[in-house]
């Protein structure tokens, strides 16, 4: 027999209902960029449009599930806790007992051991003793239920219930679980509900050797997601009032990535590629969220310019978030393929564990943490910085140009199971992100596409040798990076107008262009003609013009976006390419 109260309180999210409240989120995002900032509310917003993602049936047999086998992963407590957060916000009213049902479940499980299958308990336990401290601000529930929540809570052992416990000072021990377990034992210290302190301050001790000199944190292999999703847990440490003997470092690293953070944004709000976990919708708040942390610290120490311009980020980040959440159904990962299951194994573009109840959840968890950091009192106004050129340290191997309403990225040292090396982004503000390249396409991606590959695709000279760095930087014209490939010289510089390339060789060269062709539910147009090649997309073009000839190869790639064509530019000696977007007209 269906469960009428369950039914009841949650048919609203997918009903009119949500397509009100997600609309009204789109909407609102052209006002984020214009007011320089994110209201609590707003967040808020985002919270309600990743639960109204589930749909009533999803979340019913989720209970169902757990009830049966446990909580095998941290996308449920996730929810539970970003449910648990609106109610006390005063909305989701009518959904207290559905919420009642998932909290004793996740409290019941929390304190047995770690998770079975995928994912753990240092992921989720920082957000259900936050959000059961919200609630209890708020008075939903009976002091009785609450405090049998909270004991719940203060049983779990982190030295029993946590899954990862690298051995401090191992020579391979980076690992961003450890920061998670700490960040959920300082949030349970702080709330009054256990805490281990020498858990925490044996893991944050132990972790802050993996950030290099450009305050960037090191996870293995150097993914950029867990640099920015791991600072983020770096920073509800301190926001949970750590004042351990590793808090002096920990501030220092914070703050020497502060630049980074701000410089590695894309003109299109999203962070930049570079290993797993990339182009996720999550990545857009976990990104908010950072900014707002920095904000606030900014603002404290009365640097109003510097919070305004981390407030003005977070608002480009979640401007960003508007198309994707526009999209019926709603996914969790940026592209229109039909979605997953919402289990382990479905998706295209998504690594075995990045399924949608893991990753749509996440999306509303870290939104929360935008909640709580950000304070919406004025700033002043602003302006984006214009031109400006950054490379990262040799660890994450990436230079981004920016300049007018363009930004473009390159990786020379790229994970080749997830990227590849050259140019492998070109964003224009406005445009839609995947028309020019959001993130290359790998020879042998570690995530699921449509088809295998046969080749690696970025903007890239075509031959052998390895892409090493030859200087970067900006003028008040652009900025440029210049490289050396094998025999080849490639010179790049990115201005108001596009970018523009000029590759020198002996003889025969070429280029490599890839042409947006499919994103998982409509074709682009693709027309070549001799020197010009056009890829029309909702309204935008992305248009390659050469001194040679553009050949068409024949072959095409995928990425998490969607799929490619590889066309190559072809010439003697000197070839140039300029790539532009712009609207079409």
């Amino acid at each position: 027999m269906e469960d009428a109260t369950f039914c009841n309180c949650f048919r609203l999210l997918n009903s009119g209902t949500a397509a009100v409240l997600i609309a009204a989120v789109i909407t609102a995002g052209t006002s984020y960029a214009q007011s320089g900032g994110v209201s609590k509310a707003d967040y808020l917003d985002l919270v309600e449009a990743a639960v109204a993602a589930y749909s009533d049936t999803h979340i019913r047999d989720y209970i169902e599930e757990v009830e049966r086998g446990g909580v095998q992963e941290h996308g449920f407590p996730r929810l539970t806790a970003n449910l648990g957060g609106l109610i006390a916000a005063g909305r989701r009213q009518g959904r207290e007992e559905v919420f009642r049902r998932m909290m004793d479940i996740c409290c019941r499980d929390a304190k047995k051991g770690p998770m079975k299958k995928e994912g753990g308990n240092e992921f989720s336990v920082k957000e259900l003793a936050a959000a059961l401290q919200d609630l209890e601000r708020a008075g939903v529930f009976p002091k009785e239920v609450t405090d049998g929540w909270r004991s719940g809570i203060a049983e779990i052992d982190p030295w029993r219930s946590y899954r990862i416990k690298p051995k401090p000072g191992g020579k391979k021990n980076s690992y961003n679980w450890a920061v998670f377990g700490a960040a959920s034992e300082q949030t349970r210290l702080a709330a009054g509900m256990g805490g281990a302190p020498k858990f925490i301050e044996r893991y944050v001790s132990d972790q802050m050797r993996w950030f290099d000199e450009k305050g960037m944190w090191r996870d293995p292999h150097e993914p950029l997601v867990y640099d920015f999703v791991t600072r983020l847990q770096f920073a509800q440490i301190l926001f949970a009032g750590y004042d351990g003997p590793s808090r002096a470092a920990l501030e220092a690293h914070l703050d020497r990535g502060a630049e980074a953070t701000l410089a590695m944004q894309s003109v299109c709000g999203e962070i930049p590629y570079g290993g797993r976990s990339n182009q996720f919708l999550h990545n857009d708040t976990f990104y908010a969220a950072l900014c707002e942390w920095y904000a606030a610290r900014f603002r404290k120490r009365g640097d109003l310019v510097t919070a305004a311009r981390f407030r003005a980020a977070a608002a480009r980040a979640v401007a960003g978030l508007r198309r994707w959440l526009a999209e019926r159904p709603v996914r969790h990962v940026k592209n229109l393929y039909a979605p997953g299951s919402g289990k382990p194994g479905t998706g295209i573009g998504c690594e075995g564990y990045a399924y949608f109840d893991k990753y749509m959840a996440t999306m509303g968890s870290w939104a929360m943490m935008a909640v709580r950091f950000a304070d919406d009192s004025p700033l002043p106004e602003v302006p984006e910085e214009e031109i400006a050129a950054f490379a990262s340290s040799p660890y994450f191997h990436i230079v981004i140009l920016r300049a007018g309403d363009y930004s473009a990225q390159f990786d020379y040292n790229a994970d080749p199971h997830y990227d590849c090396d050259g140019l492998g982004r070109i964003h224009r503000r406005g445009a839609p992100p995947a028309i020019g390249l959001s993130v290359p396409c790998a020879r042998k991606p570690s995530y699921r596409t449509e088809r295998l590959n046969t080749r690696a695709l970025a903007i890239a000279p075509v031959g052998e040798g390895t892409l090493v760095p030859a200087g970067s930087g900006h003028d008040k014209d652009g900025s440029w990076a210049n490289w050396r490939q094998g025999a080849f010289d490639w010179r790049c510089r990115l201005t108001k107008d596009g970018l523009s390339s000029e590759l020198r060789g002996e003889g025969d060269i070429a280029q490599s262009l890839p042409a947006f062709e499919f994103d998982g539910k409509g074709k682009t147009t693709i027309t070549c003609a001799g020197n010009t090649l056009v890829i029309r997309y909702r309204g935008w073009q992305c248009v390659y013009q050469t001194n040679g000839a553009i050949v068409d190869t024949g072959v095409s790639c995928c990425n998490r976006n969607g799929r490619y064509r590889a066309f190559e530019a072809r010439g003697k000696n000197a070839l140039t390419v300029l790539v532009s977007i712009a609207k079409e007209t």
